[in-house]
Formats: structure tokens, sequence, C-alpha cells
């Protein structure tokens, strides 16, 4: 099993939640805070580091050093939805370089696999490269939360959930064909749906298009589950997601936009409790099923 992932489980069990935040804002401050706020909530945190203005790119005290920090301090994985779909060299530079230097701060990057399997091979290459040169100690898998693990991962990005999309079977079949041949580095995937079906399949699935109900909501700021956003986006609940055997839902402008007086912590917290509850509904039927 991918450190990450045993990590990942660990956690999803130490916090009682499955809810990736997207950080939905467009700067970085705005992104830190929202980070701090939700923190307590998630288990991953998910960013858009190439929509943020005023990014400070020290390595020490900048933008990334302290959204690494503050993940420490709440104890969640830091996701950067970067989609890589070039060459292998090319990725290889916008993982590790740029102005960003994703490598350094974000456990979790994602990828299509439009250009072929080398993608993930050099991505691969370069995460092992930069972790020889890092001291932290691997995670152990055990039942203590300890820090935070210096492994980095990859999801590929199997399934969207954007209306017309081009991903279809045969392209999510690929997806999952290579990501087995890279079990020490793919840990998952971005899908709508669990695409494990061998026995040692142990791929983490995360999922976004994630929405209250409106009768749900504590602010009316949720897109109706059902239906999709005006550029194609489609919404369905955490209920519904949780229960298909998603392991993460990803939550954006559900609580990105909030208007709750609570803020964006209050609606993490309403998100985390009805996907937990779901989830703890999903134990109990398969428990039934298995006749135990």
């Amino acid at each position: 099993m991918h450190p990450l992932t045993s990590y990942l489980r660990h956690l999803i069990q130490h916090k009682r939640s499955n809810l990736c935040v997207s950080a939905d804002v467009t700067d970085a401050k705005e992104m830190l805070a929202l980070a701090q706020a939700v923190g307590p909530s998630i288990v991953v945190f998910k960013t858009h580091a190439d929509i943020l203005s005023g990014w400070d790119t020290d390595p020490t005290n900048g933008t990334g050093a302290k959204l690494a920090a503050i993940a420490r301090k709440h104890t969640f994985l830091i996701f950067e939805d970067r989609k890589f779909a070039d060459i292998g060299s090319t990725v290889q530079l916008q993982y590790a370089g740029g102005v960003h230097r994703i490598l350094d701060w974000a456990h979790i990057v994602n990828s299509h696999v439009v250009s072929g399997p080398d993608v993930v091979r050099a991505l691969k290459e370069t995460a092992e490269s930069w972790k020889m040169s890092q001291s932290q100690e691997e995670y152990r898998d055990d039942s203590e939360i300890g820090d935070l693990p210096s492994a980095r991962g990859l999801l590929l990005l199997a399934q969207m959930t954007s209306q017309g999309n081009f991903l279809d079977e045969t392209y999510t079949s690929n997806c999952v064909d290579i990501a087995r041949q890279h079990r020490d580095f793919v840990m998952g995937f971005i899908a709508l749906k669990p695409l494990n079906s061998q026995p040692e399949d142990d791929f983490i699935v995360m999922t976004p298009g994630c929405s209250i109900p409106p009768k749900d909501s504590l602010d009316d700021s949720e897109f109706v589950p059902g239906a999709e956003d005006a550029l194609g986006q489609q919404y369905v609940t955490p209920q519904e997601l949780i229960l298909r055997g998603c392991d993460i839902i990803i939550v954006g402008r559900g609580i990105c936009n909030a208007t709750h007086p609570g803020g964006h912590s209050v609606k993490a917290e309403q998100y985390r409790k009805v996907a937990w509850e779901a989830y703890e509904e999903r134990l109990a039927l398969e428990k039934k099923t298995k006749g135990l």
C-alpha cells in the first residue's frame, strides 16, 4: 500500500472525516485563511496555485511553506490540482520548478494520461529524487497519527464530472492499468466511483461535484444536486457519493462561497458530518450484506 494511502486511511478514522475542501479562491492570503478555518474538519486541502495572486515564492517563509505549516498544525494532506498533461520532461519541470515549486509543499498531485504512461514515470522519478534529499522519517502503518509523511503521491484523472467530457470507459480502464504499473507512486484516482477490481487494488477515490441539497443548506450557497452550473459542472450529494463507495468528497464553492455568519468553518463542519454519517451508513450496510 502506498504510504500516503495508509496514512490517509488512518487520518480519515482519526478525524472522523472524509472531506477535502477545494480552495476555489483567487488570492494567496485568502487561501491560507481558508486552510486555517477548515483545517480541523478536513483530511485533504486542494489548491490551484496557478489561479492565486500574491503568491510568495520564498521557500522558507512563502505561501507554500505557510500552507505546509497549517497542514502540520491541523493534520491534513495538501493536494495541488495541477492536472499535469504534457510530455515527461516538461511535467518534471512543472512539478519541481517554476514559481510554485509544487513538489516542496504538496503531498499529492494529479495527472491526465493523454500523453501516455511516461507522464507518470516522469513525475515519479522527480518525486523520488526529491525524497532522497529529505530527512523526515517515513510514516509507519500503526494506530497513531504522527507527523505528516514526506512521501509524495499521484492521483490519475480517470473520470470527470463536467458535462460532455471525453474520458470514456476505455480511457478509464487505461488509467487503472497504468496505476497498477506504478503502485508505489499512484495512490488513487479522481473518479466518480471506486475502480478497485483486483484483490491487490487499494486505490483511493476522490470525487468532486459535491453539494448539499438546498433544503439542508445553511446559507443557500450550494448548487442544486442533479443539476449543473453555467459551465457544465454536475453536482450530486455527499450521501450519494459516499454510498457509491467513494473515499473522499471534494467540496469547493459550497464552502468557499459561504455567507453563513459562522463562515467557512461552519460550512466545512456541516459537510464533514453529513459525509461521515453516510460513511457509517455504508459500513453498516456492508456489514449487513456480509451477514456479520
